[in-house]
């Protein structure tokens, strides 16, 4: 899948944006506050129903307007042409239109929308918490078990219901009819969701091994998966065991709302033994890998939206980075500061520039082989 237009309408400094993207590597520059990773936003809350910067989807809209609006033109595999098209006011909840059609589901659209976010803190994916880690194990096997959703936010219901269940018993312990349906409900739901991750991860790990290997060769990093509750034991026995404990803190202590991904190198955790850039490059193979199974299992292509992709990646780990991508045919949304002199010879086939100045951006010109404007490169009909 890869956007063809892109229109944008009141988000942030964006009042109104009109581009044709190429397939490969479209590259947003200019000074900070200029707009351009307001351009990513734009694609991310469109595909994801939020920003990757903010919770408050009313905050992107441009001061003093009421309503934003996102819409794009992108070409799927299996589909053909689809058009997505997002409206948000700062009174109201989202609308969302596939085709023409309203009243879908933020699923259906990333679905729809397969997107890699590579951000400022893209390291934060080994150096952080366990959540950051179960969301992007959750992305990946949403987008090979669509069942996987559902079955995750019933779990999630569970865990709310049983929870409030703990808060209001105060010291009861046992005996309780009512805990017992939400532990019975959760233990069952949890099943499913520790499986479809375990299946995930035994298909992704080879993957990564091998981008990191090639990406960062001078060190490899194992993965295992702690599913949240004591490995040979059945969760529903363990909730039972548990429930003194719970009661005292009014919370489900066991269950794969606690798994966490485990990355180590010869046996240490890798938070502990990697730099920051090493970090990059280790978070960087974790989403190569997730696109390459897409493709594999799915025949489906993922877009990249890589803000400030000078910081995200030095220049030896970007070539490499960036030749996998040309393998995956991924295209790439990507901001920086430099220029497009900055991006040397890359061995990306199709490049498109745009400078974004005080929110206005140019109609983006192609950029051919040995860092020039194509002097025959495609024009926009060629282009989409």
């Amino acid at each position: 899948m890869w956007f063809r237009r892109l229109e944008i309408h009141d988000l942030r400094n964006l009042e109104r944006v009109s581009l044709t993207l190429c397939p490969g590597l479209n590259y947003f520059h200019g000074d900070n506050g200029a707009g351009k990773t307001a351009l990513l936003e734009a694609v991310h809350l469109l595909a994801r129903g939020r920003s990757f910067r903010t919770q408050q989807s009313a905050d992107l809209i441009r001061r003093g307007r009421n309503t934003l609006t996102v819409h794009a033109s992108v070409q799927d595999e299996h589909r053909g042409e689809q058009t997505v098209g997002l409206s948000r006011s700062r009174r109201s909840r989202a609308e969302l239109r596939i085709n023409g059609e309203s009243g879908r589901r933020l699923s259906q659209v990333a679905e729809l929308l397969p997107l890699q976010v590579m951000g400022p803190e893209l390291s934060d994916l080994v150096f952080g918490p366990p959540g950051g880690r179960r969301q992007w194990l959750d992305w990946g096997v949403f987008h090979v078990e669509h069942d996987h959703l559902r079955v995750l936010r019933e779990y999630l219901v569970a865990v709310r219901q049983r929870n409030a269940v703990l808060k209001s018993r105060s010291g009861r312990q046992s005996g309780d009819r009512e805990l017992d349906v939400w532990s019975d409900e959760l233990a069952r739901l949890a099943e499913s969701v520790s499986a479809n991750r375990t299946r995930y991860l035994e298909q992704v790990a080879p993957l990564i091994a091998d981008s990191l290997a090639r990406l960062a060769p001078e060190f490899s990093v194992t993965l295992g998966y702690r599913q949240g509750w004591m490995d040979g034991q059945p969760l529903r026995k363990v909730l039972g065991d548990s429930v003194p404990r719970e009661v005292k803190s009014g919370a489900t202590l066991f269950g794969p709302h606690r798994a966490e991904v485990e990355l180590r190198i010869e046996g240490a955790a890798a938070a502990t033994t990697l730099s920051r850039g090493q970090g990059k490059a280790v978070a960087s193979a974790m989403m190569l890998a997730q696109a390459r199974l897409l493709r594999r299992n799915a025949k489906r292509s993922s877009v990249f939206l890589i803000d400030d992709i000078g910081a995200e990646l030095d220049l030896a780990h970007g070539a490499r980075f960036f030749g996998l991508l040309s393998e995956l045919d991924a295209q790439v949304l990507a901001t920086s500061n430099a220029g497009p002199g900055a991006l040397g010879a890359l061995p990306t086939a199709h490049i498109r520039t745009f400078h974004v100045e005080h929110g206005h951006v140019d109609d983006g010109a192609d950029w051919g082989p040995g860092g020039d404007p194509a002097a025959d490169g495609p024009n926009d009909e060629e282009s989409a």
